[in-house]
């Protein structure tokens, strides 16, 4: 299992309750909270249980 809280920025995330896509954005912590943004540009913002992770960019 990955570190929830070192997960890298623009990696894609599955919300559990829609199966909506997003991509992180930030983290924010105490509580730990993931800064997302959807595909039409709408910012939200999703705790760890909530999301599942999909995909992690390629590092260069």
């Amino acid at each position: 299992m990955d570190i929830l809280t070192q997960i890298p920025i623009g990696s894609k995330l599955k919300v559990k309750a829609s199966g909506d896509v997003v991509t992180l954005e930030a983290i924010n912590n105490f509580p730990t909270r993931y800064e997302t943004i959807n595909e039409s540009g709408k910012v939200e913002y999703y705790r760890t249980h909530e999301v599942e992770l999909l995909e992690v960019p390629e590092e260069n």
